[in-house]
């Protein structure tokens, strides 16, 4: 079968059309596939609860497991990523109304030690600031910011990525008012 010169613009553009088409519903189909193996893995896992984490600024560690009578929500951000520094300001109100029933590790991905610093001294938000790189690799967390809460005794709770909406606020709040009783 020979193609007529006179359809073939046509013809190569419905094959573009096609491809692209493909390509935007593998990419889609990858990253939610993606998201769900990183939901999957965290609420399976007990690691990052005993994992130390480096106090950026200070000399120790923390670990998660330490805080066993308060959850911990552990967020992944970096400064690359605007809605991640936008959701510190989210996370401060949540701390305040939960107390002392939630400590946040506010892991940082891809800053440099002075940068880290920097945004630290400039903000002063209520949060454990830790070093995130190396875990963030290592779990191959598909995007930032992340969110797991640790109900305490260590047990992943929630897990979330990207921005937390309303939805997400409430449902941390109701999960730490309940677990607190």
């Amino acid at each position: 079968m020979r193609l007529d010169p006179k359809y073939f613009n046509t013809f190569l553009a419905v094959v573009a059309v096609i491809a692209a088409l493909a390509i935007i519903y593998l990419t889609i189909n990858t990253q939610q596939d993606k998201r769900r193996a990183f939901n999957k893995q965290m609420m399976q896992q007990d690691l990052l609860q005993t994992v130390g984490w480096k106090r950026v600024g200070q000399p120790d560690s923390l670990r998660i497991s330490s805080f066993d009578s308060s959850f911990v929500l552990l967020q992944f951000w970096s400064n690359w990523s605007d809605t991640s520094a936008e959701e510190h300001q989210k996370l401060s109100t949540l701390k305040e109304e939960a107390g002392s029933k939630l400590a946040i590790f506010s892991a940082i991905v891809g800053l440099q030690k002075e940068e880290a610093t920097t945004y630290i001294e400039e903000h002063n938000y209520p949060f454990h600031y830790v070093a995130g790189s190396r875990q963030f690799s290592s779990f191959q967390v598909p995007g930032l910011p992340a969110y797991l809460l640790f109900q305490p005794g260590g047990k992943v709770r929630f897990v979330s990525l990207g921005s937390l909406e309303k939805t997400h606020l409430d449902s941390l709040k109701t999960m730490i008012h309940r677990g607190s009783k």
